[in-house]
């Protein structure tokens, strides 16, 4: 640490990480910059052989192209999904702007005039995603547009004031105008070409409304004014447009629409009472984010439109991010991204993806691989836990050692024999899964509301917990066994027809245990029709007792028992059989994915990324970073020394936690003293506490202490410092005292 107030270069600041560097000037000298090069930064869009450089360039140049050919219809797919989602709220509100005036002008027909006149007004409910506002409001923008009405879309940032909001909506306007009469072959203006300034008031939109040559143009046509965030703008100026625009729409059907991402209460604190009774409000709500959540989940991991899925860890933290934040698609979609780079970008493996092939039905097929695998990465899948303990359950099952010798030798046999059955059991795990979340769905649709999941929570519970361990599971089951015999039916058929329009699954690559789902749900219905089946010897579950007395426990099960006594001995062994069928598929196909082949590869588990990403924690981060400086800086300057037994020097992490060396960056002296404070801090006891720091070995390593100004300037710097990060605030109560704001740590 230098001993003046000076520092090293540009690059010494505690409160800046980011620097832009930019390309010297021709006519300039060129700067030293650390040894930053002016070359590219990246070739082959970022991709580098990985293994140590080691991976061929063809392996490398594979996975480049995967990642293209899998995010783009990715996106595109997620775009869609938004896109059909919000459809619903917007095509509500196009339909209100269409029929706004034509509907009061049929119901005051042949009735007397009313006093005031009231402008038709939609409040539409956006959400606190307001990130995803821009497109939701453009798509609405774009969508009455096309219906021939005239549209302004205006934002708080660029409406500071009535004129400029009067400006900004009437640019909008007029130019819509403009096009129409183009289109109509007939335009005529209504200021004159050599005029330099226009006027913009409401009375210019008038004479160009009375002057729009279309007759049928203007009985149909509509001026929307959209208010994209209502809460930004100034109420005062909303609330003298509201009184200028109502006084005007009974010569121009005027609709506004007001986007809310709070409640209803931000209109009643923005606008007056008079303004408010001049508004025919209907409200609408634009908030679906979790119905497109909910689509895009069944979409890209259920249904196995993306190769990648993710694994229990990193799915909560996408879905944390998004529920427990701000409900934003965008950023919903830019995790993924993240996850899909990171899996193309640095896992050798991802090239096994270009081996899967997804029909347009859904149906994953096993392909070829295009490339020869390297031995690295041969090597690294035999390393897999889920290859070894396939090979060895099929070492037990068929006795091959042969099988098993070339699958741990031979690269080439690896890859075109024992890849493709791994990646077939893969395949036909996935379609195995997505049954059991549609039979699952299917299931809790007979359930009470209250165990009624959307499909989140079910994908969420099919890979993060087991079937014996997960509680809604039970719970259903519980469901099912109290079930009357009519409700089974029922259940049995809607069962069925899930059944019949899934996607074939070859169960004996998905189950350890041969399993017909279709062939269970007929021997369940058949028992319902027939119950005697059970009773007669020769049957499969004879062993069943054809009478048995009734129990606590099936009153506890099934309390339509109590009500209801001509349900039979059989009927109710015949509802116990049909139970332990749907338990038995519902097992079957909701095994945990870690009981799938190569899920280390294909499951994305990095979930520790995606939060050290997108869910940052400044404040820890800038704490551990002034109060551990050599972990964080690397240097052994700051590394305190503490004598053991025997009187030599031992290096000590306690210690270096501890101390305060005076080699330490200026600002994390200030740091580790301001901890030893109460709430309110002395200045001039930690000045002369950060002095007698300073000062402490500076006599013995440069010959001499610091100036006592060149010390008050390093305070001063570092107690603004610290003022600017939000560790301390200044006090009217005592000026020569500062607030300690932060605790812990």
């Amino acid at each position: 640490m230098a001993d003046a107030y000076k520092p090293m270069d540009a690059f010494d600041s505690m409160t800046e990480n980011t620097f832009i560097l930019k390309p010297p000037l021709a006519s300039k000298q060129p700067t030293a910059t650390r040894g930053v090069s002016h070359q590219p930064a990246f070739t082959n869009g970022g991709f580098v052989p990985l293994f140590q450089g080691k991976e061929p360039v063809e392996s490398m140049e594979l996975r480049r192209r995967l990642f293209d050919e899998m995010w783009e219809p990715l996106e595109q797919l997620l775009v869609d999904t938004e896109r059909q989602v919000n459809q619903v709220g917007v095509s509500e509100v196009c339909n209100y702007v269409n029929n706004s005036y034509t509907r009061i002008e049929s119901v005051e027909k042949g009735q007397l005039d009313q006093p005031f006149a009231e402008m038709s007004t939609a409040v539409a409910f956006a959400g606190v995603n307001t990130g995803d506002h821009s497109k939701l409001f453009e798509s609405l923008q774009a969508q009455l547009a096309a219906g021939g009405h005239h549209v302004a879309l205006l934002e708080s940032q660029y409406c500071t004031s009535l004129a400029s909001m009067l400006k900004c909506m009437l640019d909008q306007i007029l130019g819509s105008l403009d096009e129409g009469q183009r289109t109509a072959g007939n335009l005529r203006t209504g200021v004159p070409a050599g005029a330099k300034t226009i006027s913009y008031d409401m009375g210019l939109l008038k004479l160009r409304w009375d002057e729009t040559a279309d007759g049928a143009n203007t009985c149909s046509s509509r001026v929307v004014v959209i208010l994209q965030d209502f809460e930004g703008f100034a109420p005062m100026v909303v609330d003298d447009f509201v009184r200028i625009a109502t006084s005007y729409c009974q010569s121009v059907p005027i609709v506004v629409v007001l986007g809310l991402a709070t409640s209803y209460e931000s209109i009643h604190q923005s606008l007056t009472k008079a303004s408010i009774s001049m508004l025919n409000v209907e409200k609408f709500n634009l908030q679906r984010s979790k119905e497109c959540i909910d689509a895009a989940i069944q979409r890209v991991f259920i249904r196995a439109t993306a190769m990648l899925s993710f694994g229990a860890e990193a799915y909560k933290s996408l879905l944390d991010q998004f529920l427990l934040y701000n409900f934003s698609i965008t950023g919903f979609v830019k995790k993924l991204k993240f996850a899909a780079m990171d899996f193309f970008y640095a896992q050798p493996l991802s090239v096994l993806v270009s081996m899967l092939q997804c029909s347009a039905g859904g149906v994953l097929s096993v392909r070829d691989c295009p490339i020869r695998l390297s031995p690295e990465q041969a090597e690294l899948i035999r390393m897999q836990k889920s290859v070894q303990r396939f090979l060895e359950q099929q070492l037990e099952k068929t006795g091959d050692r042969n099988h098993f010798r070339l699958a741990l030798s031979n690269d080439d046999y690896l890859q075109k024999t024992v890849l493709p059955q791994f990646l077939r059991r893969l395949a036909s795990f996935r379609a195995g899964y997505c049954l059991g979340i549609d039979l699952a769905a299917a299931l809790q649709d007979m359930a009470p509301e209250s165990l009624r999941k959307p499909i989140r929570t079910l994908h969420y519970y099919g890979i993060g917990q087991r079937f014996d361990d997960c509680m809604h599971w039970k719970e259903l089951s519980a469901v099912v066994r109290r079930m009357k015999v009519p409700d089974m039916e029922r259940l049995l058929a809607k069962l069925s027809d899930v059944v019949d329009t899934a996607v074939i699954v070859d169960w004996d690559f998905a189950t350890k245990d041969d399993l017909d789902i279709s062939q269970l749900l007929r021997q369940s219905k058949a028992l319902l029709s027939n119950p005697e089946e059970l009773a007669k010897p020769g049957s499969a579950d004879s062993g069943e007792p054809s009478k048995r007395a009734r129990t606590r426990t099936d009153m506890e099960n099934r309390p339509f028992l109590l009500f209801d006594s001509s349900s039979s001995d059989q009927m109710l062994s015949a509802l116990d059989k049909c139970c332990a069928n749907i338990e038995v598929i519902l097992r079957a196909c909701l095994s945990p994915y870690q009981s799938a082949p190569l899920y280390e590869v294909f499951y994305y588990k990095h979930s520790l990324l995606l939060d050290t990403t997108f869910s940052a924690q400044p404040r820890a981060a800038v704490q551990a970073a002034l109060g551990k400086t050599a972990y964080y800086i690397d240097c052994d300057c700051c590394k305190a020394t503490t004598c053991d037994s025997d009187g030599s020097d031992m290096a000590s992490e306690d210690g270096a936690d501890q101390r305060v060396m005076p080699s330490m960056h200026d600002t994390s002296i200030a740091y580790r003293l301001h901890q030893e404070c109460g709430r309110m801090i002395n200045l001039y006891d930690w000045h002369s506490a950060f002095s007698s720091v300073v000062e402490g070995e500076g006599s013995k390593e440069r010959g001499g202490s610091p100036c006592p100004r060149a010390i008050q300037a390093r305070f001063m710097r570092a107690v603004e410092e610290m003022c600017l990060l939000g560790f301390i605030k200044s006090t009217q109560r005592k000026t020569d005292h500062v607030i300690r704001l932060t605790w812990g740590m």
